[in-house]
């Protein structure tokens, strides 16, 4: 599953997010937030929500695949949210990147915005469903970019934040399927 030229790609344009396109990304979506309706910014706001998010990426899935007596692909998803979630979360301790115009969490602290680990929770669920289901890859993916584009929309990361989430989520979920783990843990 590991791809080089997909791990590459998603890097340059984090680096090129970084260097180029996040000042001038957070000026356009200015400009945009003020022409739409305030519904759009709702919109928005419940997409990226993060218990919308983890009730359709991880809830909902597990519920069919239980249905199924799929354990494996339930054991994969999971280590895989936990493996990206986890990750994501120590890598911002890490970095320390201010957020876009300094916006605080609903918590009202200031926290560190990269990698945003809402897009890879979004990613790893969508990239490691859309592994076990190629059917519904679609709805998948379309569910994470929708999360993702969220994130910038509601100026809460930069669009590199966004990539570098996308990037550790195609890492772990490749390491989890890839890898001997869950052979290891008796799936």
């Amino acid at each position: 599953m590991l791809n080089w030229w997909l791990i590459a790609t998603i890097a340059a344009l984090a680096l090129f997010g970084f260097f180029y396109i996040d000042k001038k990304l957070v000026v356009l979506v200015e400009k945009i937030r003020r022409q739409f309706h305030p519904s759009i910014h709702h919109f928005f706001g419940a997409v990226s929500f993060t218990p919308f998010v983890v009730s359709t990426l991880y809830i909902i899935p597990a519920f069919f695949v239980f249905k199924f007596l799929d354990f494996f692909s339930v054991a994969a998803l999971t280590l895989a949210c936990l493996l990206a979630t986890g990750s994501a979360f120590i890598i911002k301790y890490l970095f320390k990147r201010v957020r876009p115009l300094g916006h605080t969490t609903y918590l009202g602290k200031i926290d560190s915005a990269f990698p945003s680990a809402h897009a890879a929770g979004s990613f790893v669920a969508a990239f490691t469903l859309a592994f076990f289901w190629p059917a519904w890859s679609i709805p998948f993916f379309a569910l994470a970019i929708l999360v993702a584009v969220s994130r910038i929309y509601l100026e809460l990361h930069f669009f590199s934040d966004v990539m570098g989430g996308i990037l550790l989520a195609y890492i772990m979920t490749a390491f989890a399927l890839d890898s001997q783990i869950l052979l290891f843990l008796g799936f």
